[in-house]
């Protein structure tokens, strides 16, 4: 198709601006060359096609930092737009999905608007026709900034003076209502960019596919999954996304199991999310000195507060009021290759069970923790045999599917916890393994809606594959109570002693308080001056007894997702005696405060097997 005039004025004027700016550099550009197999005195005699000058054009075009210095004006000095050594390779990886894990003010607005301008004004380096993006933020105001900046370097701002800059010429009249979409007259077509608040459930994402990239601004505030599922809705076959975001703490978002999950310095072409971790001390000077570091300890109230931890280090830190500190927590995350989780979930509606099964392998990279999650099982069982009338047969089913995943460890203590629950409740079942000094979480199962007969097979069965040694705690709310009633005294549960080796306690009732050894703790009596057990509720104490293990890094956790969550988001706000601890999402970490009480408890640690009820204790 022939070229119009306009086009070719707009081409010169680039080339023009390409020498003036001093863009290419001759050993680079050689480099160019010999990737695409071409030569110079080829190209000086034509044999392409093109010219010198078109062909340095192009090498330009294909690489987003050159364009970037030819074509945008930095609006602070006027000088051409330049990038710090540390966002080069982040702005060259546009091709690879990305996840942005940094401090506050190091350039992840500057860097997602010189893609947008870049993409639409090369069709991302003449690689996709008919170029089309979204952006994405929690907010409208957190667009504004991107789409005011982006007009701001075309030109077209409603109080722009002076002369249109040369990628004016690609800028077409935009789509304002209900939501911005800027249109661009690109080199292989028209473009779009979408702008879209994901509010709370990602409604403004429904409706729009592109196929070239999709950026998500401040990430770690899209709190909810369905925000993340219609953003990723929205991609279509090869388009890559790019998450940008300083961590806020919050370790149950879509947002953190990326940062988790993705890789530094992943490689082109390789399956995967690339990360970079730009803190703020990364930053040239001025930019970061000891001054703007008083400033910041200052602001935040010292380096190790959240505040600092997430603004200018870039990391995830804590949550505020936290009841186990990251920094105590963490050290307890260990690779276990013998874990196993099972999750089941009943679909009465369907008539089936959902199986999901999984192990956890923890790799490190540049001191970095990454947990890989390898799938065993991803399935589909019937429900007749759960639902089925005779024991015999949901005890087949049952331990048939245990024994798909879990295997017997050899002699050994073993310890079990066991938060029950039914309905919308789920069930959390906590295998441990005492090693030496240390205990070991080596199986985990996740289960909901499953019936009271069921839960009794799960432990039942779950201690037959342990060489029925497991010592667990069970907590009595209305379920644990009624499986704790069956397992003592049904016939088919007579040859497991039960009743010798679980315990039920109740987290609302007052306890004998002990230390991990079953040695009482002694308080004096302030109005007599005797000696007297101290008591303490039965929750506050296994929080303790769970937090002075970790603090002697004598715990090792699986480095699994949903552990991780609960415990860095676990919080507690100030009672008039003791903590009130949050009630969301803390099912797993009751599961092992109840496997601490009765360990604490057990007669082989020379303490009396006790369970609480109301304010009272008495003998199980």
């Amino acid at each position: 198709m022939a070229r119009t005039r306009t086009e070719d004025k707009t081409e010169q004027q680039q080339i023009r601006q390409i020498a003036e700016r001093c863009v290419v550099d001759r050993k680079d550009f050689g480099w160019w060359l010999d990737q695409k197999g071409w030569h110079w005195r080829a190209l000086d005699r034509g044999e392409y096609g093109i010219s010198l000058e078109q062909a340095q054009l192009l090498y330009v075009m294909e690489d987003p930092v050159l364009w970037c210095r030819a074509f945008l004006t930095d609006p602070d000095t006027g000088q051409p737009y330049e990038f710090w050594d540390y966002q080069r390779p982040s702005i060259r990886a546009w091709d690879q999905n990305v996840v942005h894990q940094d401090g506050a003010e190091v350039g992840k607005t500057r860097e997602i608007i010189a893609l947008i301008l870049w993409g639409m004004c090369t069709s991302f380096g003449m690689s996709i026709r008919r170029p089309s993006i979204l952006v994405g933020a929690p907010q409208q105001t957190h667009l504004d900034e991107i789409i005011m900046a982006m007009e701001e370097h075309l030109g077209v701002e409603e109080d722009h003076q002076g002369g249109k800059p040369i990628i004016g010429y690609h800028w077409r009249k935009p789509k304002k209502t209900p939501h911005y979409m800027a249109r661009f007259r690109t080199p292989k077509g028209p473009g779009r960019v979408y702008f879209r608040p994901s509010g709370h459930d990602g409604e403004a994402f429904r409706g729009v596919h592109v196929n070239a990239m999709a950026l998500f601004d401040e990430s770690a505030k899209a709190k909810h999954k369905v925000i993340w599922s219609e953003f990723f809705r929205a991609m279509m076959p090869g388009c890559k996304f790019r998450c940008y975001s300083v961590p806020d703490g919050d370790r149950q978002t879509d947002y953190y199991r990326m940062c988790q999950e993705a890789r530094l310095n992943l490689r082109p072409g390789e399956k995967g999310m690339r990360l970079f971790h730009w803190p703020k001390t990364i930053q040239p000077e001025s930019f970061w000195n000891q001054e703007r570091k008083e400033e910041a300890i200052q602001n935040f109230g010292g380096e190790g507060e959240p505040g600092y931890q997430r603004n200018v280090l870039g990391l995830h830190g804590q949550q505020e009021n936290p009841v186990f500190p990251w920094p105590v927590f963490e050290p307890n995350l260990r690779h276990v290759p013998e874990y196993r989780c099972l999750r089941l979930t009943e679909n009465t509606s369907e008539g089936s069970v959902h199986v999901q099964a999984y192990e956890i392998e923890l790799k490190r990279d540049q001191g970095k923790k990454h947990p890989h999650r390898q799938v065993l099982a991803d399935r589909y069982d019937s429900l007749s045999g759960w639902r089925a009338k005779d024991r015999t047969v949901i005890r087949e089913v049952v331990n048939k599917l245990l024994r798909e995943f879990f295997e017997p460890l050899g002699p050994a203590r073993y310890w079990l916890g066991a938060d029950l629950g039914l309905r919308n409740d789920p069930t959390e079942i906590r295998v441990w393994q005492e090693r030496g000094d240390e205990l070991r979480c080596v199986g985990r199962i996740h289960a909901k809606h499953v019936s009271y007969d069921v839960q009794c097979e799960l432990i039942y069965c779950l201690d037959r594959i342990h060489g029925q040694a497991l010592h667990g705690g069970i907590d009595m709310g209305s379920a644990g109570a009624a499986v704790m009633n069956m397992l003592y005294n049904l016939e088919d549960y007579e040859d497991a002693h039960f009743e010798e080796r679980l315990t039920g306690f109740n987290f609302g009732g007052w306890l004998d308080a002990v230390d991990e050894e079953g040695e009482a703790l002694i308080q004096t009596d302030q109005s007599s001056g005797k000696e007297k057990a101290e008591r303490l509720p039965a929750k506050h104490l296994a929080t303790d007894l769970l937090l002075q293990r970790m603090q002697r890094v004598g715990f090792a956790y699986p480095y699994d997702r949903d552990t991780v969550s609960d415990y860095s988001n676990h919080t507690a706000r100030e009672g008039t005696r003791f903590p009130i601890y949050a009630k969301k999402d803390d099912h797993v970490i009751d599961a092992d405060r109840l496997m601490m009480l009765r360990r604490s408890f057990d007669d082989e640690q020379g303490a009396p097997d006790l369970f609480a009820s109301g304010s009272e204790s008495r003998a199980a």
